[in-house]
């Protein structure tokens, strides 16, 4: 049972963090981050705020967003191979220290 949790998570977390990735660089979340502000103000340079809000971060941004939803789908279908995977590894005893 725990198993099979952690594979759902495992590829929740790829569809979680691509859908973040493709929608957060074109939100007001994006433009308006403290931190960046804060960088932009500790080290003076106005060009690190235009870089981080330019349309070729933004896209890169979301094409990593889009290649994480592509390997969630990918892990989704390797679902049952996951599991065995995970099962063969709980049934492999530990090596010991006469076999070194």
């Amino acid at each position: 049972m725990s198993a099979k949790i952690t594979v759902i998570l495992y590829i929740l977390v790829y569809f979680e963090l691509g859908a973040i990735l493709i929608v957060a660089p074109w939100t007001s979340f994006w433009s308006d981050n403290v931190l960046l502000a804060y960088l932009v103000q500790r080290t003076g340079s106005a060009e690190l705020l235009l870089t981080f809000n330019s349309l070729a971060v933004k896209a890169s941004v979301t094409g990593l967003g889009v290649l994480n939803l592509i390997l969630g789908v990918w892990e989704a279908s390797r679902y049952r191979d996951l599991l065995r995977l995970i099962e063969e590894g709980k049934q492999r005893p530990l090596s010991s220290e006469s076999e070194r």
